[in-house]
């Protein structure tokens, strides 16, 4: 129920083009109420009623040797008079009807004030009582038969309601379509912003990678300068983002000489004869240079996996190049006294690039051997299922709070309270190539404690391979 009534109260263009169609009809509709209540009191409205009024005339001078006869027809027209075609009407709301021959009374209306059953005067004029106003129009024959008939009709918001009922032929057919109008006035405010909701899918399926332009034709005039103002956005952050890559990629180079220069001076100076103090400064002086030096490589690695996203892939042997990584991750696991296990197929074929897919493995493999306690196991399992290479590496690490596995695939985010060293691109990389490759990943955890980590890339076609 919350959710329906924060989407009932939101803004939204479709309910307001709805409601804006469903007020104007509204209004056209109050516009002809106030049309009929205005005509309801005006003179010239009510002697619209004066030729039924001269046809009653001529029909009661031609039966007035037909007292019954007479008396059934103006019975009929005081029916036909009456709100709601005589049953269970008002006699406040109805036209009442007196007819007279010379001073004999011969119809009235029954349920009328008393002082109104009278011989009236011609034409028009009102009569103010006690229960209300009243207006009464009155013919006479032109004749010596002195036939008088006389049409009562209520004033004030009776009177309206009289004209509301003579003028029914125009309302009810708005009053009657206003709530079957709203179905059809959705659908089409719903059809004419399938555009727009084109649109809006088209950048929703991106992500912060896909920086083209948007191809969707643009036939509408109100649709274009939109399309045109996002395409234009979308260029300026293409150039922001290759001059970010491209400073990134030129400050690395730059500061790899001098780094390379102060760990060969260090090393250098570790050779010579120091005072002890000086000892635990080279060493610290060594240890940031390779922590600064490692960042760096880091930094170029995932400035060429952005890159590579353009290149064209070529076929290549994923069991192999895994092998490879393990390979020179081994000296790394030795030193923390931990067990590789892996688990590979003969071939795994795929179609990328062998650079960027030895980085993801590297980082991957690294992080896990990093992050294992010392005596631990770090394993590694590979294996094509649906057309897909799946990967599946486990540690025994602390692992990664749910709260942080979408945050550490990003750059330079690193866990709070971290216990090993690091620069925060390691998943960052992964997850670069990765989405240049069209694969995707998963961050679970790992059974007994750890990370575990799931990855799928399209696999190549085993026959072509």
């Amino acid at each position: 129920m919350r959710g329906w009534w924060r989407r009932l109260v939101e803004p939204s263009v479709l309910r307001g083009l709805l409601l804006a169609q469903i007020a104007l009809v509204s209004l056209v509709w109050l516009g002809l109420v106030l049309l009929v209540v205005r005509e309801s009191q005006q003179e010239t409205a009510l002697r619209q009623s004066v030729p039924a009024m001269e046809a009653l005339v001529a029909t009661a001078e031609a039966l007035v040797d037909q007292p019954e006869a007479l008396h059934r027809v103006l019975g009929k027209v005081d029916e036909w008079n009456r709100l709601g075609g005589g049953a269970l009407d008002d006699p406040m709301l109805r036209t009442g009807m007196l007819v007279w021959r010379g001073a004999a009374r011969v119809f009235a209306t029954d349920g009328l004030p008393a002082s109104l059953y009278q011989r009236h005067p011609e034409g028009l004029k009102e009569i103010e009582m006690v229960d209300g106003r009243w207006q009464v129009l009155t013919v006479h024959s032109g004749s010596g038969s002195d036939v008088a008939v006389s049409f009562i009709y209520p004033q004030g918001i009776m009177a309206v309601m009289v004209a509301l009922n003579s003028r029914g032929y125009l309302l009810l057919p708005l009053i009657v379509s206003l709530p079957l109008l709203v179905l059809p006035a959705w659908l089409s405010v719903r059809w004419a912003l399938r555009p727009w909701r084109r649109l809006s899918a088209e950048v929703a399926r991106r992500d912060e990678q896909e920086l083209s332009p948007i191809t969707l034709p643009a036939r509408e005039r109100e649709l274009r300068p939109l399309l045109e103002a996002i395409n234009r956005l979308l260029g300026r952050l293409r150039g922001a983002r290759t001059r970010e890559r491209q400073f990134v990629a030129d400050a690395a180079h730059e500061l790899r000489t001098p780094l390379s220069a102060m760990s060969l001076y260090a090393e250098s100076m570790q050779r010579l004869a120091l005072p002890p103090p000086a000892a635990p400064l080279l060493d610290g002086m060594l240890r940031s240079s390779a922590r600064a030096t490692r960042l760096i490589n880091q930094l170029l690695t995932l400035t060429r996996s952005e890159a590579e996203a353009q290149a064209p892939a070529r076929r290549l042997d994923l069991a192999v190049l895994v092998g490879e990584v393990l390979a020179e991750t081994a000296i790394l696991a030795e030193g923390r006294r931990v067990q590789l296990d892996c688990e590979l197929p003969e071939s795994l074929w795929l179609d990328g690039q062998a650079e960027g897919l030895g980085s993801l493995f590297g980082n991957l493999i690294e992080n896990a051997i990093k992050y294992s306690p010392e005596g631990g196991r770090v394993s590694l399992r590979l294996w094509r299922e649906a057309g897909e290479i799946c990967a599946c590496l486990s540690d025994q690490g602390p692992g990664i709070a749910p709260a942080w596995r979408e945050a550490v695939l990003h750059r330079f985010a690193r866990l709070p309270d971290q216990s090993q060293a690091g620069s925060g691109l390691g998943l960052a990389i992964v997850a670069s190539v990765l989405q240049s490759h069209g694969g995707r990943l998963t961050l679970d955890d790992a059974p007994g404690g750890g990370l575990l980590v799931r990855l799928w890339l399209p696999a190549a076609d085993s026959a072509r391979a």
